[in-house]
């Protein structure tokens, strides 16, 4: 979906709105987008696997940034597709590239050495 569809389909601001066990989010008509619950307790969240309060609450905040960031995005997107794209030299690139595969269970191997 394009930002500006996404924009039109629902209206900004969106707003974030406290319920009981966490949070949702409304946009400008009052149409709930999301709802995002947590635990009060960190330990019966954590345990539990669920969100915390706070979590619950960074969640819907960061999703009701959601129509800001795509604005920022599709005007970048506007901005690479105006600049000359450089494929030859791209093609070039990969077409020289030496690829090693990764050897299984090797890729995360670090060694570490106690140094008394």
């Amino acid at each position: 979906m394009r930002a500006a569809t996404v924009i039109s389909r629902f209206p900004v601001p969106w707003r974030i709105v406290e319920i009981p066990n966490g949070f949702a989010v409304d946009d400008a008509t009052g149409r709930q987008l999301g709802v995002f619950y947590g635990r009060a307790g960190p330990n019966t969240a954590g345990h539990t696997g669920f969100l915390t309060l706070q979590e619950a609450r960074q969640m819907a905040l960061d999703f009701a940034k959601l129509p800001e960031l795509l604005k920022r995005t599709s005007a970048r997107s506007g901005l690479a597709k105006a600049t000359p794209y450089n494929e030859p030299r791209l093609r070039a690139q990969t077409q020289n590239a030496r690829h090693t595969p990764r050897q299984p269970g090797r890729a995360n191997l670090v060694l570490h050495s106690k140094i008394d």
